[in-house]
């Protein structure tokens, strides 16, 4: 009985070792993994138009090299959790396309777009670390305008591709909420100020974990206080029922925590260059200026009170001698500033 109970406990234990090791060497092989997600709506050309401004040959895919997939309107109401029982509308067409590149743990979420109307690189790049990818290089792209709506479920089904992992459904439905929330708050104030100001907000939730919804609400004046942002009533509506989600979610702050702050100050410091300086940060700057006029007026006043202690020098009012010979140009003073002015 004892041989047999020994058995089973060598059995499981090598079973759950095995099973670490091969998700870390899924993991491991899945760095640097390249995934192209082409709209299924394109047209051949289109298609090799976002291969080429991708920088993927369609040699690379042959070769196994670079992974390819289609996008179908399908894949878009799956992966996004959309309502799947009613037929697709005539004109909805999925034409995204992105390239995924799965990067090393801390390396953070790098996503840059091209064409996309309505969804920010920002945008996307909030919505792709709520649906659980921490570090990945992105580029979404369509070979015209379009709104972008449909971009986030390329990223995620080529991240899926890449690592052989399934994100969490749950998960992806708030990333697509997140991404329409932070669009209708933008329409108001900006999009990039909207991302900023939602992603910080998020990021307080996963990090405090609020109790209950008027926590969450103090979260939200908080935040858009310091962006010295009046939120509608639907608008505060909504970013507290996404906060809610988010909180649901019971994302683990440590695991993520890298990835949000290489973005949030990312976009914060976009947000400084445009000209706008949250309130929090506006007020370490003055007091800043504060401290910096304090100290030189202490040093102004030390040596000040110096200046009046020294006794004037004493003045040679005597004449020159008439009979002496003039010196000239042996001023080395002057020299030195006839050189500084030359130069």
């Amino acid at each position: 009985m004892k041989i047999k109970f020994k058995f089973l406990s060598s059995a499981l234990s090598a079973l759950l070792i095995a099973g670490t090791l091969s998700s870390t060497v899924a993991f491991a092989d899945s760095k640097d993994t390249v995934v192209v997600s082409l709209g299924a709506d394109l047209k051949k050309e289109q298609k090799t138009e976002m291969l080429n401004r991708f920088g993927v040959t369609y040699k690379q895919i042959e070769a196994g090299d670079v992974k390819q997939i289609d996008i179908t309107n399908q894949d878009i109401r799956e992966q996004l959790g959309m309502d799947t029982s009613k037929p697709i509308p005539k004109n909805s067409v999925s034409i995204s396309s992105c390239y995924i590149k799965v990067l090393g743990k801390g390396e953070g979420v790098n996503v840059s777009t091209h064409n996309l109307t309505e969804v920010t690189k920002s945008m996307l790049a909030n919505a792709i670390i709520t649906s659980g990818i921490t570090d990945a290089k992105v580029i979404a792209d369509a070979p015209y305008e379009v709104t972008g709506t449909a971009a986030l479920a390329g990223v995620l089904k080529g991240f899926e591709k890449s690592t052989g992992k399934e994100l969490p459904l749950e998960n992806k439905e708030v990333a697509r909420k997140e991404i329409s929330v932070t669009k209708n708050i933008g329409d108001s104030i900006g999009p990039d100020k909207a991302a900023s100001m939602v992603s910080d907000a998020k990021t307080q939730v996963i990090k405090d974990k609020p109790k209950d919804e008027q926590a969450i609400k103090k979260v939200i004046d908080k935040t858009s206080d310091n962006y010295e942002v009046k939120l509608t009533a639907d608008q505060e509506k909504q970013l507290t029922k996404l906060l809610e989600d988010v909180n649901k979610l019971n994302l683990n702050y440590n695991d993520i925590k890298s990835s949000l702050d290489k973005l949030n100050e990312n976009m914060q410091k976009s947000l400084e260059k445009a000209g706008v300086i949250l309130k929090e940060n506006n007020n370490l700057l003055h007091k800043i200026s504060m401290k910096f006029d304090s100290f030189a007026n202490w040093v102004k006043g030390i040596f000040g009170k110096a200046a009046e202690e020294i006794e004037p020098a004493k003045l040679d009012t005597k004449k020159a001698d008439p009979s002496q010979p003039k010196q000239e140009g042996n001023d080395a003073s002057q020299g030195d500033v006839l050189d500084k002015t030359t130069k």
